[in-house]
């Protein structure tokens, strides 16, 4: 079994934050052209590759993210969808995501995916207040993100929503917002920490003084809140970032922790196959060339030798509700009492989980583990 993952570049604006590949500049020639390299790069593994060729992995789940997919003409998506999805042998229960901006969300265009097998939908909330979506950058009016997540709700099965923590928000009004995307109907949600990144419209203007990121002390207290304040609703922390009812988690997501294959196809796209990941020219115009040209897009791969792979076996589970089994341990790498006591992860067991507070410094100890293990 193997996962896909198909990147589409296109937005509507360019978010403040946003560090991705995607571009604000596009027509239809451009978003028809798009499509074809895509399609044509599937193409192209499929000729170099006898598993992909042959069909001997079946898809378990498939990802369409970006950008903004759903800035797709209907026809255009349902075309990349086939030609894609529709090529490789699928899962009886595939789960089939695709994200979407609310404000543009329609309902010909949900009708649409649906139509072709879509039976999930990640919706790029962020927030539903005013002045949060202006500082983010977001041309989505609360009203619209409302009236999207009403119509996600009613047309699929399984419905995501993300939400940012970040600068201008208060606690109970965050709490509040979730509430409602949960009484609404949503059954997973994915929290991000606000990061700042070079080149974006949100580091020039904290750079400049305009803007003012909260204290790292704020924003933790309100991520630890979220957690608390979800787990009473019923939704388990299973990932870093992810949120669910008990059985609504997303196996996409699920299978890049346990170091399953997936493929990744467009511009800027990873994967990971045949014991190495890789990552796609990120520049749309150099990919267009040569995909166009005959060439598979990778830009870096990384063969993964044992080494990084004896790494990945203990960084990997740390971030998900599993937890990694002590035997795993390289010998000293982390003072587990110390730990304990710090609140930062539990033992139970033959098993390290990392606790909401753990996560947090999730990177910490992931590079002691890295240099214990080096």
């Amino acid at each position: 079994m193997a996962g896909l993952y198909v990147h589409v570049p296109f937005c509507g604006s360019i978010c403040s934050y946003c560090h991705f590949a995607r571009t604000a500049r596009h027509d239809p020639a451009l978003r028809r052209r798009v499509v074809g390299a895509v399609v044509r790069e599937l193409v192209l593994r499929q000729q170099r590759c006898a598993i992909l060729s042959g069909g001997r992995r079946r898809l378990a789940t498939a990802y369409v993210g970006g950008g903004t997919p759903s800035q797709l003409e209907p026809e255009l998506i349902v075309e990349l969808l086939a030609g894609t999805v529709g090529r490789l042998p699928a899962a009886a229960d595939l789960e089939f995501t695709v994200e979407a901006n609310p404000e543009t969300l329609t309902a010909d265009l949900a009708a649409a995916w649906r139509a072709a097998g879509v039976n999930r939908v990640s919706l790029g909330v962020q927030s539903l207040d005013p002045g949060v979506l202006r500082l983010l950058g977001r041309r989505c009016e609360p009203a619209a993100a409302r009236r999207a997540l009403d119509l996600a709700c009613r047309t699929f099965a399984r419905v995501s929503a993300d939400w940012i923590l970040g600068p201008g928000l208060a606690r109970d009004r965050l709490l509040a917002e979730l509430d409602e995307a949960l009484d609404r109907g949503v059954e997973h949600l994915s929290l991000y920490i606000l990061e700042l990144h070079p080149g974006t419209a949100l580091a020039a203007a904290v750079a400049a003084g305009r803007v003012r990121l909260a204290a790292d002390g704020a924003t933790e207290a309100l991520y630890l809140a979220c957690i608390e304040h979800l787990a009473r609703r019923g939704f388990e922390q299973y990932e870093v970032s992810n949120f669910a009812r008990p059985g609504r988690e997303s196996r996409h997501n699920q299978a890049y922790w346990q170091g399953r294959p997936y493929l990744g196809l467009g511009p800027s796209a990873s994967g990971f196959w045949g014991r190495r990941r890789y990552t796609n020219t990120a520049d749309l115009a150099a990919y267009l060339a040569q995909v166009e040209a005959g060439a598979v897009p990778e830009a870096v791969t990384d063969p993964l030798d044992r080494a990084a792979r004896r790494l990945e076996a203990l960084v990997l589970p740390l971030r998900t509700r599993a937890g990694l089994p002590l035997r795993r341990l390289p010998r000293g790498a982390l003072d587990l009492a110390q730990g304990e006591r710090e609140g930062l992860w539990t033992i139970a067991g033959d098993c390290l989980r990392l606790t909401g507070r753990g996560y947090l410094r999730i990177d910490t100890i992931e590079a002691r583990l890295a240099a214990a293990a080096g």
